[in-house]
C-alpha cells in the first residue's frame, strides 16, 4: 500500500525512512550508540513482487548500505568486527549450530590445536560421538568427576586466575560452562575406549614384526625391552584408523555445514 506522496504504508503508517540501529557492548556496558537511515524515494505504485525499478533501488541500497556499515564499524571501533566474527556461524549438525567462539574458546581452553577448520571438524567428531554416547548410555562416575575437576585445576594453573575470569568475560562463560565442555570431552574419550579401543588387540607377532621392519630405529635395545612401547605405538595407530572409519560412518547418517 501506498499513502497520496507514494510512500509505502504499513498498518497506515507511511514508510519514509529504513532505519538501522545498534549498540556496541562490551563486557556487559553500551560502548557506543549507532544509527543509519536510508531515506525512502517516493515512487509510483507498483506490484511489490515485479523486477520493479523501485525493488532494484532497494536491494542496491541496502547492499551498500551493509558495506557502509562494515566500514564504519571497523573505521570507528574495529572491536566491534571481532565481536561480529566471534558469533558468526562456523557450522552446523543437523541444524545444530557451533559458533566461531564454540572454535576459539578449544584453542583458549587448550582442548583443542590446529588451524581453525581443524578445531571446527574436532568439536563436529565430539558432538557425533557425545550423541553415541548418549544413546549407549555412557555417563560420568566419581571418578570421572575428579578427573574433570583436576582438568579445569589444570587450566587455572596454566592460565591464572585473572586470566581465566577475563576469558570468561570476554565469551559470556561461567565455570560451571567450562565444567560441562571437559564433562563433555572426557565422556566422549570414553565412549572411544568403549566403542573402539576396547576392540584393539597388538598381537605378539605384530610387535615382532614391527621391530624387525625398524630395528635401526630401536638401536641395540631388545625386543623385551621395546615390547611395550611398539605395542603402544600400534595401538594409538590401529585406535586412530579404526576411530576414523567410524566417525565418517556417522557423519553418513547426518547433514554437516561448515563455513570455514
Amino acid at each position: 500500500m501506498y499513502d497520496s506522496n507514494g510512500y509505502v504504508t504499513l498498518h497506515g503508517k507511511s514508510l519514509r525512512e529504513l532505519s538501522l540501529k545498534f549498540d556496541y557492548v562490551s563486557s556487559g556496558i553500551c560502548k557506543a550508540h549507532y544509527e543509519f537511515v536510508f531515506v525512502m524515494p517516493a515512487h509510483t505504485p507498483v506490484d511489490c513482487f515485479d523486477d520493479s525499478s523501485y525493488n532494484a533501488w532497494m536491494i542496491v541500497s541496502l547492499k551498500w548500505g551493509l558495506i557502509i556499515l562494515s566500514f564504519l564499524l571497523l573505521a570507528f571501533n574495529p572491536m566491534a568486527v571481532q565481536s561480529v566474527l566471534v558469533d558468526r556461524i562456523a557450522g552446523a549438525i543437523d541444524g545444530e549450530v557451533i559458533t566461531y567462539s564454540d572454535v576459539r574458546i578449544e584453542r583458549v581452553l587448550g582442548l583443542s590445536e590446529g588451524s581453525d577448520r581443524e578445531i571446527l571438524q574436532r568439536v563436529i567428531d565430539r558432538r557425533l560421538l557425545l550423541r553415541e554416547a548418549e544413546r549407549f548410555k555412557i555417563t560420568e562416575g566419581d571418578e570421572d568427576i575428579q578427573k574433570i575437576q583436576k582438568r579445569l585445576g589444570d587450566i587455572k594453573a596454566r592460565m591464572g586466575e585473572d586470566q581465566l575470569l577475563e576469558i570468561l568475560r570476554e565469551y559470556n562463560l561461567t565455570e560451571p560452562d567450562i565444567l560441562k565442555m571437559l564433562e563433555e570431552d572426557l565422556l566422549a574419550e570414553k565412549f572411544i575406549n568403549f566403542r573402539v579401543n576396547f576392540f584393539v588387540v597388538i598381537s605378539n607377532d605384530a610387535v615382532k614384526a614391527y621391530y624387525s621392519e625398524h630395528q635401526d630405529e630401536f638401536g641395540a635395545r631388545t625386543l623385551e625391552e621395546v615390547h611395550n612401547e611398539i605395542k603402544e605405538r600400534l595401538f594409538q595407530v590401529e585406535s586412530k584408523r579404526r576411530l576414523e572409519e567410524y566417525i565418517e560412518q556417522l557423519k553418513k547418517r547426518v547433514k554437516i555445514s561448515v563455513n570455514l
